[in-house]
C-alpha cells in the first residue's frame, strides 16, 4: 500500500509527493530536487516477485541513471507501481548492485528494424525510483558518476592507459 502519491513536473523534472489519508500534511507536497543523471549504455536485470509462483526475470538496457532512480529500456511489460529488485554492474567495478525499487512511469519507444524485412522492435521505457539505495551503494554509485564526468572509465569498463 502507498501512503503517499507522486507527480512527475516535466518543466521542472522534479518529483512532488502528496501524502495519502489523514496525516499533518494533508494536501501540502512535498518537491525533491532532481538527482544528477549519468546517461550510460549498460546491461541490467529486472526481477519482480510474484504472490504465486516464481519470480519473473528479464535482461534490460540502462539508459541512465541516479542515486534516485534508473531510466531502463525492455521489451517485457511491466507494471506501473511494480516493486522490483533492480540488478546492474558498473564497469570497473567488481560486484553487483542488488536495489528494491518501484516502476513508476512507463513509455512506449519503437525501435527500427534490424533489416528491411523485420518488425520494428517494440521497446518500454521505465523509470524506477530506488527505495532501498544502501548508503555505501550510494557512495559507490557517486564515485562512478566522478570517474565517468572526469573521464577515468571509457563506459567499456576499460581505465585509458
Amino acid at each position: 500500500m502507498r501512503f503517499f502519491s507522486l507527480e512527475y513536473r516535466k518543466k521542472t523534472g522534479a518529483v512532488r509527493l502528496r501524502p495519502k489519508g489523514r496525516c499533518a500534511v494533508e494536501n501540502r507536497f512535498t518537491e525533491l530536487a532532481r538527482a544528477e543523471r549519468v546517461e550510460l549504455q549498460i546491461l541490467g536485470k529486472l526481477t519482480i516477485e510474484k504472490i504465486s509462483g516464481p519470480p519473473e526475470s528479464f535482461l534490460c538496457n540502462t539508459l541512465n541513471i541516479s542515486t534516485s532512480g534508473a531510466l531502463v529500456e525492455t521489451g517485457s511489460m511491466i507494471s506501473i507501481g511494480s516493486l522490483l529488485k533492480y540488478s546492474v554492474s558498473f564497469p570497473g567495478f567488481d560486484r553487483t548492485f542488488d536495489i528494491t525499487g518501484e516502476v513508476v512511469r512507463g513509455e512506449r519507444k519503437d525501435r527500427p528494424a534490424a533489416s528491411a524485412e523485420s518488425e520494428p522492435r517494440k521497446l518500454i521505457r521505465y523509470g524506477i525510483m530506488f527505495l532501498d539505495l544502501k548508503e555505501d551503494d550510494r557512495k559507490t554509485i557517486e564515485s562512478f558518476f566522478l570517474q565517468t564526468k572526469h573521464g577515468g572509465r571509457d563506459g567499456a569498463g576499460q581505465t585509458p592507459s
